[in-house]
């Protein structure tokens, strides 16, 4: 089996203008992040006590999380809703949802305003605290993801009695992962219910568990997409587009669930809806233009079936995750506090360096793992 996933992909190793940049890109952000750690959040960031909350945990912990919940979504769609025909998708989804939770745990320690006690939820225990369960959560979904590409790594080099030994524990972690990633999805949402009267009604609401968790699958589902596109051009791969434009369709039922249960809600609290300021528009932007508007352009088939239809529609669905995460934490409380916050250049570098570290483990992953079952010969 090894000799078959050698090498698999035309230039493997070779250092690309793509690579080098990202390259440049995580050398600045390690540079940033180390002066972040010396010199601390307040001469290193632009976080103030209106916004003690900024880019990193908009974007590196509650974009990130999102973002990367194509590993559970895959997971249960195949093992608990038995859609075989999925599969191809599974691999790269577990890589990306790895590459996403890692960005999350790095984005958490330079948030943090004493990083090195941030193995402290592992032995000291509060229950009633949200943070705590999600920090378990990660902790653990994590590690079910690092066991999951850890036994694709033995794959490649033919590790056929420890293969076996995870094969049959297998349904243990995906049933965990599913689980884990379920709770921790929604609780993020429920987090910031602990001060909702700072917040705009638009996004102050008890469904927000639920609502985070639908965009979770939303993310998931458009990263998928997307990666399975722009990694079949890079490396050279031809495009599922079959599948791909099946997945479609799931992303549009979600975006209409999604859809559904954010008018409800706003209906049922009698939130203020048809005002045009600053905080509205934002809200506009996110509810129609990512959300309704890619649900229809997928209720088009000619869109579905095409690269260029399922490029714009899942991107347009991932920006509106990412937007929705920034709207929670950072855009509905602009009429609550009296200034504003706009990220330092040292915090743009570091979610920068993120990204890029997260890019060039995904190609790694897809260079150097039998990520796609034709590398393993047809075996899954």
């Amino acid at each position: 089996m090894a000799e078959k996933v050698q090498k698999w992909y035309p230039g493997e190793g070779k250092l690309t203008i793509g690579r080098a940049i990202l390259y440049v890109v995580l050398v600045l952000g390690l540079i940033s992040a180390a002066a972040r750690l010396f010199l601390g959040l307040g001469a290193t960031t632009n976080l103030n006590d209106a916004f003690p909350w900024g880019l990193w945990v908009s974007f590196d912990i509650l974009a990130g999380v999102a973002l990367a919940g194509g590993g559970f979504t895959m997971a249960a769609t195949i093992y608990i809703f038995n859609l075989k025909k999925f599969e191809p998708l599974l691999r790269p989804a577990k890589l990306s949802a790895f590459m996403g939770y890692l960005v999350f745990v790095i984005g958490l320690f330079f948030d943090l305003g004493q990083p090195w006690r941030i193995w402290h939820p592992m032995v000291m225990w509060n229950p009633h605290s949200v943070l705590f369960e999600v920090s378990w959560c990660v902790m653990l979904y994590t590690t079910v993801l690092a066991i999951d590409l850890f036994i694709i790594g033995l794959e490649r080099y033919g590790k056929e009695s420890w293969i076996k030994f995870f094969r049959d524990i297998y349904l243990v972690l995906v049933v965990a992962g599913i689980m884990l990633s379920t709770l921790h999805q929604s609780s993020l949402g429920a987090l910031f219910l602990l001060m909702p009267q700072k917040m705009s009604d638009l996004w102050a609401t008890k469904a927000l568990g639920p609502l985070f968790f639908c965009s979770a699958v939303i993310g998931g589902m458009s990263v998928i997409t997307l990666e399975s596109l722009l990694s079949s051009k890079i490396y050279k791969r031809k495009p599922e587009i079959g599948i791909l434009s099946d997945l479609g369709k799931g992303l549009a039922i979600a975006l209409l669930v999604y859809f559904a249960m954010k008018v409800t809600d706003l209906y049922a609290r009698g939130a203020t809806v048809w005002v045009w300021d600053w905080v509205h528009f934002w809200f506009f932007v996110e509810l129609f233009g990512t959300v309704a508007l890619p649900a229809l352009l997928l209720s088009f088939p000619e869109v579905r079936k095409t690269q260029k239809g399922l490029y714009w529609a899942a991107g347009l669905a991932a920006f509106g995750v990412v937007l929705n995460r920034f709207n929670v934490s950072l855009t509905s409380y602009i009429g609550y506090r009296q200034f504003g916050y706009f990220p330092s250049a040292m915090e743009i570098f570091v979610t920068a360096a993120l990204i890029a570290m997260g890019i060039l483990i995904f190609d790694l992953g897809m260079r150097y793992l039998p990520i796609h079952r034709s590398e393993l010969g047809g075996e899954h």
